[in-house]
């Protein structure tokens, strides 16, 4: 069972989303938090594993409680679900390292895939948000040390990023490629070994930056 939290200053969103995650299989709703400060507190008593996260907030905003959880709760990976879809919100939060960045007019079958998507190590992006990542890939500072050549990955590499920017969870990555899950995460182990990326994220961000993959592509076959 997947345990969720909601930080959101309107107590009726919080509670219709409640009522929304309650009904996906596997997933229940642990915790709900008006702002990042009263999350803080909850956190401390309250095991979470995937926060749904607004940015909007009076007393600690969504960017700031986003840094503070993953300071101090690494393993808690964040959805952002907010109603800004403007390219600097976007890339903030990327550079904060969450996973995911939805708006509130998101269908909930595709907020209910992301989250499971998110358990797999993945990380998700609303689809019609696209065009606005395709925006700022271009300006996004990547935070790790990495000298000017670009990388060469192999086939077999490239094969798994392109996978994995399009959502494609692991097992669905090891029945396409006719290999093992487990394969599939020793090759995500290897690519952020080999080349220094903290995560998965940032390896799919690098390769977007540098045209190594294409993002229309991908939002195409995948999604």
């Amino acid at each position: 069972m997947l345990r969720i939290a909601i930080t959101d200053d309107h107590a009726l969103f919080r509670s219709t989303l409640t009522f929304l995650i309650n009904d996906f299989k596997d997933m229940q709703v642990v915790l709900d938090a008006c702002n990042g400060e009263d999350l803080l507190e909850k956190l401390k008593t309250t095991p979470v594993d995937i926060l749904l996260l607004d940015l909007q907030m009076p007393v600690m905003d969504g960017y700031e409680t986003c840094q503070k959880v993953k300071e101090l709760y690494p393993q808690i990976k964040i959805i952002i679900l907010t109603q800004l879809s403007d390219s600097n919100a976007i890339r903030t939060v990327i550079k904060m390292k969450a996973q995911g960045y939805f708006t509130k007019n998101t269908p909930s079958d595709e907020l209910e895939e992301a989250i499971w998507k998110l358990e797999d190590n993945g990380f998700y992006f609303e689809k019609g948000l696209a065009p606005v990542i395709k925006e700022i890939q271009e300006s996004l500072e990547l935070d790790f040390d990495r000298e000017s050549e670009v990388i060469q990955f192999t086939e077999r590499e490239l094969e798994i990023i392109r996978l994995i920017a399009g959502g494609t969870r692991a097992r669905d990555i090891a029945e396409k490629l006719n290999i093992s899950p487990k394969t599939v995460n020793a090759h995500k182990h290897n690519i952020l070994q080999k080349y220094n990326f903290p995560d998965m994220i940032t390896a799919v961000l690098y390769c977007v930056k540098n045209n190594i993959i294409n993002l229309d592509n991908i939002n195409l076959k995948n999604r």
